[in-house]
């Protein structure tokens, strides 16, 4: 299964690229298995740091161009910030979060959002950031963003206002049976990546890249017999 997923990334990064730079959106670690250590395929967590630098590097992007943001503190640290370790084996930026000015656009990125498994209900919890980044940009007299991107949801969602962009970004985890149907059931999953174009005096486009997935779970009803 995972080289299968390997596969498609590769050949979905070799599509769409190359490319200029690259927002690395956090949870690229697991940790030291508070829960569900089962689920992981490395426990150590230098491995699982090298094996994060791995991933980042086929994008082939210069190290100054690689943008990290933290993840959220369950998977990504206790006594040290464990993904810091990945961004010292690619020697790229790390912050909690990210802010930049790309062609006259200013990118706002972090890992956390909110999240709703309520299909028409997804883009609530992110016009509800893009409203508190206008709102704070109002009140301390501020230049508010003009794209905001998160992750952590593990879905895929766009939503415009204002000419202001706002979206979640899929996942590069699969959903794995065992974790999915005993810990969680969600009911968007999307595995994927974004690629954006950014033209000075042109509102940024926004490509989804997801890979098609079949969840395959146990068979049908057991009969039970007396």
């Amino acid at each position: 299964i995972q080289e299968t997923f390997w596969d498609w990334y590769i050949e979905t990064l070799e599509k769409h690229g190359p490319y200029d730079g690259v927002f690395v959106m956090g949870d690229v670690v697991d940790g030291e298995g508070k829960k569900g250590m089962l689920d992981a395929f490395e426990s150590n967590i230098q491995r699982q740091a090298e094996a994060a630098a791995a991933v980042i590097r086929v994008a082939n992007i210069p190290s100054d161009k690689i943008w990290m943001v933290r993840g959220t503190p369950f998977h990504t640290n206790s006594v040290l910030e464990y993904e810091d370790i990945t961004a010292s084996i690619l020697n790229c930026s790390i912050k909690n979060v990210q802010k930049k000015e790309i062609e006259g656009w200013r990118v706002h990125t972090k890992h956390v959002a909110g999240r709703s498994d309520t299909p028409y209900g997804q883009a609530t919890p992110l016009l509800k950031e893009l409203d508190r980044l206008e709102g704070e940009a109002f009140k301390e007299n501020k230049d508010a963003p003009d794209v905001i991107a998160r992750a952590h949801v593990h879905y895929d969602c766009l939503a415009k206002k204002h000419q202001r962009q706002v979206f979640d970004c899929p996942c590069l985890e699969l959903p794995l049976d065992g974790a999915n149907s005993r810990r969680y059931s969600s009911q968007e999953y999307d595995v994927g990546i974004v690629v954006g174009y950014f033209q000075r005096g042109r509102l940024p486009l926004f490509e989804s890249h997801t890979m098609p997935l079949q969840l395959i779970k146990d068979g049908g009803y057991e009969c039970v017999t007396w």
